[in-house]
């Protein structure tokens, strides 16, 4: 289920990547510029469901079952369009990766915006520990969404309540099973770490 190649950051116009089961770093054309017009169809299509979303929630001035279906459909939306502008950022031409230098993997793990979090640029237990807490987090968040909502519901305080200004973020709340699908499939924190922590024991694999 989780990727054999997972994205280490970019130099020089490229894409790195680490071999999990290789334990090789590998390289491929930088996707990162996306087709401009791609992007804003993506961003528009939220922008719109969720403009639509709003004027029917103040026309209805109520929860009703078409909102929440409304909201919910919204809510695949922002997983759907977040997810292929992600993969399509880090992993488009996944396939076509070939062996790169340890150097290469080096100058991408400096220049990966995760690691300028750090003062220390080395893997700890503890900053391992963080990346767990947070993953673990926004997953359990993810999770509750639904349960939480019908708990809500059941005490009268869903269906039939007033809308205020917290449709909005309702709204956005698909942001939070994206984030899950980030922090697992996409950009593994906890993976990335630990591909780091080989690189700088020199336990690579040789090419």
């Amino acid at each position: 289920m989780l990727r054999k190649l997972i994205y280490m950051g970019e130099v020089k116009g490229e894409t790195i990547y680490f071999d999990v089961k290789k334990k090789i770093p590998m390289k491929a054309l930088n996707t990162q510029r996306l087709d401009r017009k791609k992007k804003n169809y993506w961003w528009s299509g939220i922008i719109v469901t969720l403009f639509f979303i709003i004027i029917s929630s103040i026309l209805s001035t109520r929860y009703t079952p078409i909102t929440l279906v409304l909201i919910v459909i919204l809510w695949f939306l922002e997983v759907f369009f977040l997810t292929r502008l992600i993969d399509n950022t880090l992993y488009k031409n996944v396939k076509l990766a070939t062996p790169a230098t340890k150097k290469e993997l080096g100058d991408a793990i400096k220049t990966n915006s995760i690691w300028t979090i750090f003062n220390n640029k080395k893997v700890t237990i503890w900053k391992k520990l963080i990346a767990w807490i947070l993953t673990i987090v926004v997953v359990l968040c993810t999770i509750s969404i639904l349960p939480i909502a019908y708990l809500i519901n059941q005490n009268g305080e869903l269906i039939g309540h007033q809308i205020g200004s917290e449709i909005v973020a309702i709204s956005l709340t698909g942001i939070l099973p994206f984030s899950s699908i980030l922090l697992i499939w996409e950009n593994n924190l906890i993976r990335w770490l630990n591909a780091v922590e080989k690189y700088q024991k020199k336990e690579l694999n040789p090419i």
